[in-house]
């Protein structure tokens, strides 16, 4: 049984929400006939996540709607869809325990992300493990709030914050680069809170338009602004007894951080269009990649709004300082890609892991996410290796690619460099361009690289020489006119594959070890030229 049911009668939109959920990573189920409320509801066996719509349900009773919702299992996290409910019985559901409320129809985006907010807090610790990429690693440590996977020093002291901080109320100010898992962190605190059985709302502060983010954050009044045609509860109302996390904090206009610094000095706000206040109780987390106090520095961020939200600030490390997690988080990934995309893909070579671990992750968990996503689409086994890595990785861990040796086709003594120094106030009438001077022809001799690939069966130095010559010779002695670049560097291209697969053999495997490139990138370098053959 999959751990969503979608008990919504409407065949398209059931659809919609069915496949939200499995490109998410979640198979859902349909439950086709409808929910008598006035049964007791049988959770299946991990269900996690009901998406209900209320309009569907065997009477409209409000009363027995709240009841019912409060004798689902707590764990359950429910959406409701509906339509005519007014503001005061969606406020009595959510009281009665349910996670989230959209209208009927759905905003689109409002869909995706509710099913988003719920899919990501689930517990990832129901889901089987991947097997160990290296049987000598111990199992991974699970952070609090069985939601973060790591068994390193810098993750481990996380930890033991986590836990101290989660027992009080006091607002957490989370900061860290990007794609450091700076949600899953708030999440963690807030599954390990006295308020965990209440709502975590979270709010991307960065990726709302400023104009529209105030009626996210407070709701708004029927008729406060075109395009309100009902009341809508906010992000804030939505948390009431549980934790708003506000992400990107730093991204917020000035205007709005007078309006959250209200809030959070009396813990009030009215709905936009609104002049009823409405107080809230709720534990506030934020998070930042900026440098805030530079920010407040440069007066892009209000002072006492600053150390109103750095009360406890907690400092997520990046995944560079952390390396020896990599491979738990690999397995991790590689479990749950084998789920969603139905990958055969089992583990990771060894000195392709090494690579993995060496690597400096400026996009953290995120990149390494997506990294292992692409390497798992674009295999050919069932093994990840440094064939399925992209060329940046490899430059990354071969360091510096070594400059061609040309030496052997170069006269032994350079041209010399004509000196930049101006004449001494020459008369402009004397100033004259001098002659072209033609280049000297260039020799070829003997040398350590002729010598042995004379003794390669099938290569014809005398013909390669000349080629490579008369590439370089722009090099040398820069035309009058001017020179195709895109032709040069394509001729000087082919040349150096050309004769690395002659001294491969015609084995792409070893030419592009050769050439310090990826087997796939020098397949499509020999497919764009024809003249390149390996046999």
């Amino acid at each position: 049984m999959s751990r969503v049911l979608v008990a919504v009668k409407n065949n398209k939109l059931a659809q919609t929400i069915m496949g939200a959920c499995q490109d998410r990573g979640e198979e859902a189920t349909r439950l086709t006939e409808p929910v008598d409320i006035n049964l007791p509801f049988t959770a299946p066996e991990n269900l996690a996540v009901l998406v209900l719509n209320l309009d569907d349900l065997s009477t409209r009773s409000d009363k027995k709607i709240i009841a019912f919702i409060e004798n689902l299992p707590p764990s359950l996290r429910v959406l409701g869809l509906g339509s005519n409910f007014d503001l005061r019985t969606v406020t009595a559901f959510f009281r009665a325990g349910l996670y989230d409320y959209l209208s009927l129809p759905p905003d689109p985006l409002d869909l995706s992300k509710a099913l988003t907010n719920l899919l990501t807090s689930l517990d990832p610790s129901d889901q089987p493990k991947a097997p160990a990429l290296n049987p000598s690693l111990t199992e991974p440590t699970v952070g609090p709030g069985r939601s973060i996977i790591g068994q390193s020093q810098p993750l481990l002291k996380l930890f033991r914050l986590i836990e101290k901080i989660a027992a009080s109320d006091a607002t957490v100010m989370i900061q860290g680069e990007s794609g450091t898992g700076k949600e899953l962190i708030a999440r963690a605190i807030h599954n390990t809170s006295p308020r965990k059985e209440r709502p975590l709302i979270p709010v991307n502060c960065g990726a709302i338009p400023e104009e529209l983010l105030e009626a996210e954050f407070f709701g708004h009044e029927k008729g406060a602004f075109t395009g309100a045609v009902r009341e809508r509860i906010g992000r804030f109302e939505m948390a009431e007894g549980g934790t708003i996390f506000l992400d990107e904090i730093g991204d917020m206009s000035p205007k709005l951080q007078v309006k959250l610094l209200r809030v959070l000095q009396e813990r009030e706000f009215e709905r936009v269009g609104g002049q009823k206040s409405i107080e809230v109780d709720i534990r506030v987390i934020t998070a930042t990649n900026l440098d805030l106090p530079k920010a407040v520095a440069g007066g892009r961020f209000r002072e006492d709004l600053f150390y109103r939200l750095n009360v406890i600030p907690l400092l997520i490390p990046p995944l560079r300082e952390r390396s020896e997690d990599i491979p738990l988080l690999i397995d991790y990934f590689l479990d749950r890609l084998r789920k969603t995309r139905s990958s055969k893909v089992s583990g990771v070579d060894p000195e392709t892991l090494r690579i993995l671990m060496s690597y400096p992750w400026p996009g953290n968990i995120r990149e390494l996410e997506n990294l292992l996503e692409r390497m798992v689409i674009l295999a050919e086994g069932d093994i990840l290796t440094n064939e399925d890595l992209p060329p940046r990785l490899l430059e990354k861990s071969q360091g510096p690619r070594p400059l061609p040796r040309l030496a052997s086709f170069l006269e032994p003594d350079p041209p010399k460099i004509p000196s930049l120094t101006p004449p001494l106030a020459p008369a402009k009438e004397d100033i004259t361009p001098p002659d072209p001077v033609s280049p000297e022809p260039l020799s070829a001799p003997p040398n350590e690289l002729s010598s042995a690939a004379k003794t390669i069966p099938g290569f014809d130095l005398e013909s390669f020489e000349p080629r490579l010559k008369e590439i370089i010779q722009p090099l040398l002695s820069f035309p009058a006119d001017s020179i195709n670049l895109k032709d040069l560097v394509e001729k000087y291209e082919d040349a150096l594959i050309g004769a690395a697969l002659t001294l491969a053999g015609g084995v792409k495997n070893e030419a592009a070890r050769r050439l310090s490139i990826n087997r796939t990138t020098l397949v499509e370098k020999i497919a764009r030229n024809k003249t390149l053959t390996t046999d």
